[in-house]
């Protein structure tokens, strides 16, 4: 499909919504590459460019460390933990003492969040952030709900990351086998006899097929549509008890009880065969034969689900709402769906499926879009001004205040996409006192270098920077009203540093920045 060149507006699109927003100069550069060439070199850069590296090296967080006494005394320290092995994992979990939550925990849970936002801010690769954000909500697992999880966190990052542009097979049985999901869906006890369904609900409800493929309470699939495979369209409460079934005795090894003794404390995931249900199951019209070895009924279940044509419609949808918006034509979910079939044995076919969603004029359409949420508007404020952010405490604690809990939100179906989740009145004053401390540097998060740049100008030259690099095709409006507003309330006609971080948070609470 040929596409028109994009016009510097439509360049700020692409980039906020297939990354997180321009920095200086590169719309225009984008303008000058063309969409399709930028669309490859995006896809081909994957995990972390040298600068984030570094950035990631020199990063420095508040962490309460055992003393010689052995009292805990709060300290900055290097982002150690990112990199545990599956043992120290296990070894630092811990338990509440009293109420009191454990150290360990709280300092991976603030070294993941840090890590995270700064990535989304300083990473080149832009297309793979997203799509790691993408399959974290998709994937969603609550960091806060145990130690436990909190302590699998990074390693659950890790899994995301080394699929989030490869095939969805691999990606599923990754998230299948993760500790950390494990834990939060309740199936590290699931055994034979006692099969526990929330992981095998979820499976179905949330990672593949979706809830618009239940077809209720039944206890059989006999009677359901079928596709021209001659396997049923959608699923029932008797597909949900089989796949519970086949997941049986999938755990993690922290030293629990067993009938033959106690399991390792690892700390990993472990197939646990004497809790497996090995007897006959029947999930989605297939027949699983009794007895077969290992984790064959597991990964039975993953290879079906994963090729369902309902399973393609519900991801590919989720994705154009994330990428494009809620508004997208049909054809844009249709289009990556027929994709998601057509090459679900390629290593890249999560690739070529974001290739096929970017491929037509949607991703710039100004008709479509979605609101910014809270990771989102302080990365791209962040990029926008050229911010070198440091993701204190202090941020991270205020992306909770305006909405977002970075791995936090409590239930299975991840962070919501829609504006009724942060546009109250109580959310927005937060979000504006969000970005107008953090233009301004008041709490320690990174100067932009516009302050001292534009400091002592006239405030018209002033606002109309500002407002370029924030807002572009709606600069000049804003702008305007902004200039009109410091004016007549007798404000500085030349603004020193901090008025012009000032001005530059007015500019990032305009509507206009809320949208992306």
């Amino acid at each position: 499909m040929a596409l028109p060149p994009l016009s510097i507006d439509a360049a700020r699109r692409v980039l906020a919504r297939a990354g997180y927003g321009a920095r200086p100069g590169e719309a225009e550069a984008l303008t000058r590459q063309g969409l399709a060439p930028w669309v490859e070199q995006q896809l081909a850069r994957r995990g972390d460019d040298p600068t984030t590296v570094a950035r990631l090296a020199a990063l420095r967080i508040p962490a309460r460390i055992p003393g010689a006494d052995g009292k805990l005394a709060q300290e900055m320290v290097p982002l150690g933990r990112l990199v545990d092995s599956p043992e120290e994992r296990a070894a630092r979990a811990g338990t509440p003492v009293n109420g009191v939550v454990p150290p360990e925990p709280e300092r991976i849970k603030l070294e993941l969040r840090a890590a995270t936002l700064l990535r989304k801010v300083s990473s080149e690769a832009q297309l793979y952030e997203r799509m790691v954000e993408f399959w974290h909500d998709h994937f969603a697992v609550n960091i806060d709900a145990h130690p436990r999880i909190a302590t699998s966190a990074a390693e659950y990052d890790r899994r995301i990351r080394a699929q989030a542009l490869g095939n969805f097979r691999p990606l599923l049985e990754a998230i299948a086998a993760a500790p950390a999901m494990l834990f939060f869906l309740s199936n590290a006890g699931s055994r034979a006899g006692a099969p526990n369904e929330n992981y095998a609900r979820e499976l179905l409800e949330l990672h593949t097929l979706g809830q618009p493929a239940y077809f209720g309470g039944a206890r059989s699939n006999s009677g359901l549509p079928r596709g021209p495979d001659g396997y049923p369209l959608g699923y029932v409460d008797a597909d949900v008890w089989e796949v519970a079934r086949a997941f049986t005795g999938w755990t993690v090894a922290i030293g629990q009880g067993s009938e033959q003794g106690r399991l390792p404390r690892t700390g990993d995931f472990m197939f646990h065969e004497v809790w497996h249900d090995h007897y006959q199951k029947r999930v989605l019209g297939r027949d699983l034969e009794p007895f077969a070895p290992g984790m064959a009924h597991g990964r039975a279940v993953l290879d079906i689900v994963a090729t369902h044509p309902a399973t393609a419609r519900f991801v590919c949808g989720k994705l154009v709402r994330f990428l494009v918006g809620e508004q997208a034509p049909a054809v844009v979910a249709e289009r990556a769906a027929a994709v998601f079939l057509a090459q679900a044995g390629q290593p890249d076919q999560l690739a070529q499926v974001v290739r096929a969603v970017l491929a037509g004029p949607e991703i710039a359409d100004p008709a479509l879009g979605r609101p910014r949420r809270p990771l989102d508007l302080v990365a791209a404020a962040a990029r926008a001004l050229a911010i070198p952010l440091t993701p204190n405490p202090w941020l991270l604690t205020g992306l909770a205040n305006v909405g977002q809990v970075l791995f936090g939100w409590p239930s299975p179906d991840g962070q919501p996409l829609d504006a009724t989740q942060y546009d109250g009145t109580g959310a927005l004053r937060a979000r504006w006192a969000l970005l107008l401390d953090l233009a301004r540097n008041a709490q320690g998060t990174g100067a932009p270098a516009l302050l001292a740049e534009l400091a002592g100008q006239p405030v018209a030259i002033v606002v109309t920077r500002l407002a370029g690099a924030v807002l572009g095709a709606d600069a000049a409006p804003v702008a305007r009203t902004v200039l009109g507003v410091w004016s007549r309330a007798g404000r500085n006609p030349t603004p020193n540093a901090a008025e012009v971080g000032e001005l530059a948070g007015w500019l990032l609470a305009a509507p206009a920045f809320q949208q992306c």
